[in-house]
């Protein structure tokens, strides 16, 4: 195995998610406000902010994967709850204590996903979660969680409001949203309104300038009066966001960049203040790297959505900002024309950066990168983007959550119309793309699931052919696993492909003219990475797991690890020169191995 040298390029974006402003008061009863912000590198954390100096105290939580402050609530007590994603814990800033304090999981294993909190008239806290539909209630006096379990069978997600008379209206979600009234004191479920089908229909709850709470939908609108929701044929304006004593509104200025350092303050007279807020972020996850055509390699990180760029010549390295509206992650990338693609999630938004112009990001024709639209209706996390066949931009996506069957989707560059091919592969989702251009045909590897909130209805994955004149698929067949996850035409005009989620992943090897997988090969030690294979200059594939990177020798067959690092590899990058990058969590890395 071949000694790498291995270097830390850096950390490209250190930015913030998942924001919240409260106001509140300090432990002498002075106004101020509260930001809560998400980040990947460390715990989520609370900045208390001073109105008068801009000065901020930052609180951290140091709590195991507290990364994401997904539902927040400031109580009438002056406390600020936070439920906290992936560790489904919630916790609490007390003005009083001065510290963000853990006060235990919600409920372990169901609850590991805040979505909404909500206080009831004794000072309770009624928790919704994800992935059990879950509800359960803290006590602040008690110190006390009390599970009330799923509130539905089906569905993963649970927004809970507390009604006027004490009750639960609960918002589920994602394939079937409605609302289910709870009954804290005898138990009782009993769905309220209408029943709603992602994709068809949609249905939400809010609670009225009123105080009642209203369900609001395409199929009739409603309000939930003793617990029954009765038809109406108007919904009352909502109820204001929250705003200081004297009436000043806050928000962040630069939230569409999504970079979260100026506050601007805009009192009832029409007066408006900044504030310029200093805090340490410790770095954004990389959710993808790839080399661009002017030989930069280019990334994204996860939450906030920003590109970077690394120049490998000079050693920049640089946070571009904001390259899509979708503020998630740019799932997919590829070249053509000596412009970039970038495929974001959500909702499968296409935009297009030409290196060589200045950096201006926009819809309009005059920005770069510009922003081109969404594929479709349905595409939601654009896994794969394939540039090439018929001078089109080609995308395999997952499904909006609540919905099923991935679309394989173009979009051509120089007309500017785009089309997709929905259903192509049934109630799974197209995952992955190679250009098989010796037979005319795009190779799409597919996986079981669908969006995010739902269970898979087919058990296998699929490779299958597309023709692009023809625009139709011409051969499919099924491997024994549940994701097809990174293919690769091959020098010699072979297919390469790794699969997950079976009996053990494996590298397969596909005959595109005798259509036949002709072998399935064990990868060294752990699981292949999305997206993780590419051909070097010596002719040989190489290919990243969590733990290695390998090469693969394409007449012999064999596979020898290169690079060993244990979970060191969360994000297989490109090759360039004698080096290939990648990512372990937030920070840049290369690999020194020609």
């Amino acid at each position: 195995m071949l000694t790498a040298s291995i270097c830390e390029i850096g950390i490209p974006v250190r930015s913030v998610n998942w924001v919240h402003l409260h106001p509140g008061t300090t432990a002498d009863g002075t106004t101020c406000l509260y930001a809560v912000m998400g980040q990947q590198a460390a715990g989520l954390f609370v900045l208390q902010i001073d109105l008068e100096s801009g000065a901020c105290r930052q609180f951290t939580a140091d709590l195991a994967e507290a990364n994401y402050p997904t539902a927040t609530h400031m109580s009438r007590s002056g406390k600020l709850y936070i439920g906290s994603a992936y560790a489904g814990h919630l916790l609490c800033f007390d003005p009083l204590q001065d510290a963000l304090v853990d006060l235990g999981a919600i409920h372990p294993q169901a609850a590991t996903f805040p979505c909404r909190i909500d206080e009831d008239e004794r000072g309770c806290l009624w928790i919704g979660s994800y992935p059990g539909a879950d509800l359960t209630m803290y006590d602040p006096h008690s110190g006390v969680f009390e599970h009330h379990g799923r509130i539905d069978g089906e569905d993963m997600y649970n927004y809970p409001l507390v009604d006027r008379d004490g009750s639960i209206a609960n918002l589920v979600r994602m394939t079937k949203p409605h609302v289910v009234r709870y009954d804290p004191a005898t138990g009782d479920r009993t769905i309220l309104g209408p029943v709603s089908v992602k994709g068809e229909s949609e249905l939400d709850l809010i609670r009225g300038r009123d105080d009642a709470l209203y369900i609001a939908s395409t199929l009739g609108n409603f309000c939930i009066e003793n617990g029954r929701a009765v038809p109406v044929e108007q919904l009352p304006e909502t109820q204001p966001g929250a705003a200081l004593p004297d009436g000043t509104r806050f928000a962040f200025a630069d939230a569409k960049e999504q970079r979260y350092k100026t506050l601007v303050l805009s009192a009832p007279n029409g007066s408006e203040r900044h504030i310029e807020l200093s805090y340490e972020a410790s770095g954004s996850r990389i959710f993808y790297v790839h080399r661009g055509p002017d030989d930069c390699i280019y990334g994204s990180s996860i939450l906030p959505l920003h590109l970077f760029r690394h120049c490998p010549q000079s050693g920049e390295l640089v946070d571009l900002g904001v390259c899509s509206t979708s503020t998630g992650e740019a799932y997919s990338m590829d070249n053509l024309n000596g412009k970039m693609y970038i495929s974001s999630y959500p909702q499968a938004r296409l935009s297009v950066y030409d290196p060589s112009r200045t950096y201006r990001f926009g819809a309009d024709i005059d920005h770069n990168p510009r922003e081109l639209g969404r594929m479709d209706e349905l595409s939601y996390r654009p896994r794969s983007t394939l540039t090439g066949p018929r001078g089109r931009v080609w995308t395999a996506s997952q499904p909006d959550y609540g919905r099923w069957g991935g679309p394989l989707s173009w979009f051509d560059p120089e007309s500017g119309k785009r089309s997709s091919h929905m259903n192509v592969c049934g109630d799974a989702s197209c995952y992955t793309l190679a250009w098989l251009e010796r037979e005319e045909r795009i190779a799409v590897g597919t996986t079981i699931h669908g969006g995010s909130g739902t269970q898979p209805r087919v058990e296998r994955a699929a490779l299958f052919l597309w023709d692009y004149h023809g625009e139709e698929k011409t051969w499919e067949e099924n491997v024994d696993h549940t994701t097809i996850n990174a293919l690769l035409s091959g020098p010699d005009g072979r297919l390469y492909g790794t699969v997950t989620g079976g009996s053990r992943p494996a590298l397969f090897v596909f005959d595109p003219r005798a259509l036949e997988f002709t072998h399935f090969l064990q990868v060294p030690y752990d699981t292949p990475l999305d997206l993780g294979l590419q051909t070097g200059p010596d002719g040989n594939l190489y290919g990243f797991t969590r733990s290695t990177i390998y090469r693969l020798d394409p007449q012999s067959l064999s596979i020898d690890p290169i690079v060993e690092q244990q979970n060191g590899f969360t994000v297989a990058g490109p090759i360039l020169g004698d080096r290939i990058f990648f990512a372990h969590e937030h920070r840049l890395c290369a690999a020194t191995i020609f």
